[in-house]
């Protein structure tokens, strides 16, 4: 059964059209829905302290390994270049005034 290009060319610009739309509603609905939603996940997890004990252990144990290492760097002479490490300004920890 043959089609006529006019036919053929009237369907794919409707089902252009009706995907278009289609994409379209969903990008609006996700902006209004669901994005708001992660974001304040996102917040509300950044803000609570961490209840997790492994996170809490895991966070004492690095705290631990950086103390060990900066009092092997203390040893090094003088002139080492892994000595001005000490004094390199660190980010402060997550208290903000």
């Amino acid at each position: 059964m043959p089609f006529d290009p006019s036919d053929i060319a009237q369907m794919l610009a409707a089902m252009f059209i009706g995907a278009s739309t289609l994409l379209l509603t969903a990008a609006i609905a996700w902006r209004i829905g669901v994005k708001p939603t992660m974001r304040a996940l996102m917040e509300y997890r950044a803000a609570r302290p961490a209840p997790d004990a492994q996170v809490l252990r895991r966070l004492s144990e690095l705290e631990d390994e950086v103390r060990v290492l900066k009092a092997q760097l203390a040893v090094l002479p003088e002139t080492a270049p892994s000595r001005s490490l000490l004094d390199a300004p660190w980010r402060p920890s997550r208290e903000r005034a």
